[in-house]
């Protein structure tokens, strides 16, 4: 299983620590936070436009396409009841020359290689979400108070 920690530094600000690779984040000023950092929900719809792009990008790569300006926007709704993300929606820009490259058999194939990137699937078909609590051994509760994003020293 694969294992990343979350670590509460300060007010509304979390440290994510995964392989060689630390992030912040945090909640805007509005919502009580610094802003120095995204958001969790916003982490979770980053997660679904990078990988989309992340497939594009590989799908252009192996039809020898050009991907050059390829970008994905992603927009999200919430729903209440429970208070959630209720609907999210992808755009994926094709640069004038990939557009062109695709007739539409090709396009429909796209289609189906983005719908299918890990985080959409993820989201998609519910998976099981297990949390427990815990008592941290002795000595490891206390945060080192660095806040920098990035890579982490390793």
């Amino acid at each position: 299983m694969e294992t990343m920690e979350v670590t509460w530094l300060r007010g509304s600000q979390l440290a994510v620590d995964v392989r060689r690779h630390r992030l912040l984040v945090d909640q805007p000023a509005d919502e009580g936070g610094d802003d120095r950092g995204m958001t969790p929900v916003e982490l979770l719809i980053a997660s679904l436009g990078s990988c989309i792009g992340h497939f594009a990008a590989r799908f252009c790569d192996r039809h020898r396409l050009p991907a050059d300006g390829l970008r994905v926007t992603v927009e999200w709704e919430y729903e209440e009841k429970p208070h959630r993300v209720g609907r999210m929606t992808a755009h994926v820009r094709l640069p004038p020359p990939l557009a062109a490259a695709l007739d539409p058999a090709m396009r429909e194939r796209m289609q189906k290689v983005l719908e299918g990137c890990t985080v959409h699937n993820t989201i998609a078909i519910t998976p099981r979400i297990d949390v427990r609590i815990a008592q941290a051994p002795p000595g490891a509760g206390s945060s080192d108070g660095e806040d920098t994003v990035g890579e982490r020293a390793g």
